[in-house]
């Protein structure tokens, strides 16, 4: 009484794991499946996006006003220490408030009024453009601060540099 296993060729595929061209030839709706993975790709990218620049709020606008007022600064302190021939020179520019935000608005028009409502997102309004603050005044301490010729150019140079009068800098000498 012997048994006689044989092994039919169909019940071997069955047995083998399909690959994954083979699974991906049996998905029905390839089109839904890939339009929900685009979108999905596409929210993570927003989101991230959205998350790095800080989401449009008023702290963004703050930290990008500071980041301006000290980038001008430094700049303009190392035009002065080029210009003075030293590296100790000081630099203080005094700013207006702060950073204005120019928000977009939706206008709602009816037969006898108007009205407008500012444009919000997740994070905040929609910031069309930031006006960042204008320099009031400056001054400038350097070791040559007593030269007239350089106290000139000093003064010339941030006059153009900031769109600043001339008037409203001030250049002195270190004290040694």
């Amino acid at each position: 009484m012997s048994e006689n296993k044989e092994t039919t060729p169909a019940a071997g595929k069955a047995d083998k794991p399909k690959t994954v061209k083979e699974k991906l030839k049996a998905v029905k709706h390839k089109e839904v499946i890939l339009a929900v993975l685009a979108v999905a790709v596409m929210l993570v990218i927003y989101f991230t996006t959205l998350a790095r620049s800080g989401g449009g709020t008023s702290d963004g606008a703050k930290a990008s006003a500071s980041d301006y007022c000290a980038e001008m600064q430094r700049r303009v302190e190392s035009a002065v220490n080029a210009m003075a021939g030293a590296k100790e020179s000081k630099v203080i520019i005094n700013w207006e408030s702060g950073v204005e935000a120019v928000i977009a608005y939706a206008i709602n028009e009816n037969q006898n009024s108007t009205s407008k409502t500012p444009q919000i997102v997740q994070g905040g309004p929609v910031v069309l453009k930031e006006i960042y603050p204008k320099a009031l005044g400056v001054i400038v301490v350097c070791a040559n601060g007593d030269n007239i010729r350089l106290q000139i150019e000093i003064k010339d140079m941030i006059s153009t540099l900031l769109s600043i009068e001339p008037v409203r800098i001030a250049v002195y000498k270190t004290k040694s």
